[in-house]
């Protein structure tokens, strides 16, 4: 068999470059101005030995209008997009640049966000690099044959609502520097279109918080990019204990209506943005299995089923007359007797609700459902139900026994397997569940994946990590043995296992390595969480690694050459609008 060819980003690619510089032959030219000026695009000359030309550049109040370059490119290419690499330090507060992208004709845009240049670990030898010299970078955003097309660049923006109810409009900083086109020959096309198919499908979790996306248009930034990729699947969180993110529903929804302070700007926004929803007429949910399916991926729904009651500094989404406060009457009790924080699933009216919000959100056009067991534990403890049925099943009162004693696990596990059967049979649909990072780690919290699975209630497998207490900042499946024990619990059984992937710090090169591993101990698909445009698919190099995660053949050509970086080029730049990189900048 012949070695795969990597096709990583435009890396494989061999033929010379175009690069268009000339950022200031945009349409409309009264879109541009020499300086910071409202609704007009700031133009920048820069100077380097590589490259040189005229950069676009909107701040925060810009509000940059929509423009266009002329291409009049015929033919398959590579398309990268060129910018200014910010440091750090001057985005104060302000976000990470981002920038709109697509092709004339198309009905949504691509979100990219811009490459930054991070403080320098060595604050000594690196103090000139941090403060001195300037330079550009880039986004690989895909291959694509074009037919004389423009490409079209808009800055993002989004509302902003105060607590009087005054809207203002918000702008990401944004630039773009240049457009490289990579032409792709009659062979390159054919390797392209007849590479092999992945061996791993890749599932993409979405958290659904909307505080951003103020449109149909909008929500679909959030999907189209896992469109041509190795992803099949989208996850997409539908409701959070009786919170639903959609409007067929007798739960509560988003908007928080008459809650007159919230803890913080995200949560204002948030709600503001759903009212925008409800007024439109259009239902988030409806929209994104549209466009999921359209793709042609699989569309799961997703449940927080701990999330009847939040802690403090979440339970702004605790308004209204909420299912938690009318039932009192259904919260946990801990070994000592006390009352819990939480809901449980030990009343046969916890689990009913759960059952009849998944019934609702299969009247959407969906094909499966998903258990978050990785959020707002414990479901079960020591409630008057468990207890009295331990008691009469084995003659003993089970909070007398040790906390890990094996046999009240089981049977207290019991309670969630059941009620996993109950969900299959009443919705017929393949149902995922996420789960902790060991069994006995599982059994702890009255999860029991090998009694799941010997039951035939669950279909797709996922681990979250391989760290205890969902520990999702430390690295997972770096000793990918770590897997082995899921794998002998599926690998006789139709469940398939899907580890899943931390990806918000996570490089391309850590997600090849880590893909390798896992795939050698023969784990059936990658999940990630965060799998939006914030954390995941923004094409950075990252994303370039994640959307094509499944070749496992392509990460084995790629380690054989010797794993090289597969960082974005960097271009230093001698002078950006008159300002020469000898002069520092620190104030």
């Amino acid at each position: 068999m012949p070695e795969a060819v990597d096709l990583f980003a435009d890396r494989w690619l061999s033929s010379r470059p175009t690069y268009h510089t000339a950022m200031d032959q945009c349409i409309p030219d009264s879109s541009l101005a020499p300086d910071d000026r409202h609704r007009r695009w700031r133009v920048m000359e820069y100077r380097g030995q590589h490259l040189s030309g005229k950069a676009l550049v909107a701040g925060v109040e810009t509000e940059a209008p929509p423009i266009a370059l002329p291409l009049d490119a015929h033919g398959w290419y590579a398309i990268s997009i060129g910018c200014w690499r910010l440091k750090d330090w001057y985005l104060a507060g302000d976000g990470k640049p981002q920038l709109l992208v697509r092709i004339a004709g198309d009905d949504t845009y691509t979100s990219l966000q811009l490459p930054t240049r991070p403080q320098p670990t060595d604050p000594v030898s690196g103090w000139h690099h941090w403060t001195g010299e300037e330079e550009l970078s880039e986004c690989f955003w895909q291959i694509v044959e074009l037919h004389g097309e423009d490409l079209e660049f808009a800055q993002p923006t989004w509302i902003e609502t105060g607590r009087d109810g005054v809207q203002s409009i918000k702008c990401c900083l944004t630039n773009v520097a240049y457009v490289k086109l990579l032409p792709l020959t009659e062979k390159d096309v054919r390797v392209y279109q007849q590479a092999d198919p992945a061996q791993i499908p890749l599932y993409a979790h979405n958290d659904v918080t909307l505080t951003r996306a103020e449109s149909p248009e909008m929500l679909r930034r959030h999907i189209l990019p896992f469109g041509d990729t190795d992803f099949t699947r989208i996850y997409w969180e539908g409701a959070m204990g009786d919170l639903s993110s959609y409007f067929r529903t007798r739960n509560r929804t988003p908007e928080a209506i008459g809650r007159d302070v919230f803890f913080h700007t995200h949560a204002r926004n948030e709600a503001a943005c759903w009212r925008r929803w409800r007024a439109s007429g259009n239902d988030p949910l409806a929209i994104a299995s549209e466009v999921t399916r359209h793709l042609g991926l699989e569309f799961h729904v997703t449940h927080r089923l701990g999330g009847f009651r939040q802690a403090p500094v979440h339970d702004y989404w605790d308004h209204g007359d909420t299912f938690c406060k009318r039932h009192p009457e259904l919260r946990g009790r801990d070994r000592d007797g006390a009352e819990s924080v939480r809901l449980s699933f030990a009343y046969p009216k916890v689990r009913e609700h759960v059952i009849e919000t998944y019934r609702e959100m299969a009247a959407y056009e969906i094909d499966g459902l998903c258990l978050l067991y990785n959020r707002r534990h414990p479901l079960l403890e020591y409630e008057a139900p468990l207890v009295d049925g331990y008691r009469e099943q084995y003659g003993a009162d089970p909070r007398t026994l040790d906390e890990d004693d094996p046999t009240w696990l089981r049977y207290r596990s019991s309670i969630l397997t059941g009620f996993m059967r109950e969900l299959k049979e009443a919705l017929q649909l393949p149902v995922t569940a996420i789960v902790m990072s060991t069994p006995e780690e599982n059994l702890r919290q009255s999860l029991d994946p090998e009694g799941w699975i010997a039951a035939g209630v669950v279909d797709t497998l996922v681990p979250y990590t391989d760290h205890p207490e969902w520990n999702h900042s430390a690295f997972s499946w770096q000793q990918s043995d770590a897997i082995k024990p899921f794998i002998s619990l599926t690998q006789t059984s139709s469940c398939e296992l899907a580890p899943c992937f931390h990806t918000s710090e996570m490089g391309a090169e850590d997600y090849r390595n880590t893909a390798a591993g896992l795939a050698q101990q023969g784990v059936d698909a990658f999940f990630f969480w965060w799998g939006d445009t914030g954390s995941m698919a923004h094409y950075g190099p990252e994303w370039s690694a994640a959307r094509r995660l499944g070749r496992i053949d392509e990460i084995s050509t790629w380690q054989e050459a010797g794993s090289s970086s597969l960082d974005a080029p960097v271009y230093p730049l001698d002078s950006l609008d008159g300002w020469h990189s000898k002069y520092v900048t620190p104030a």
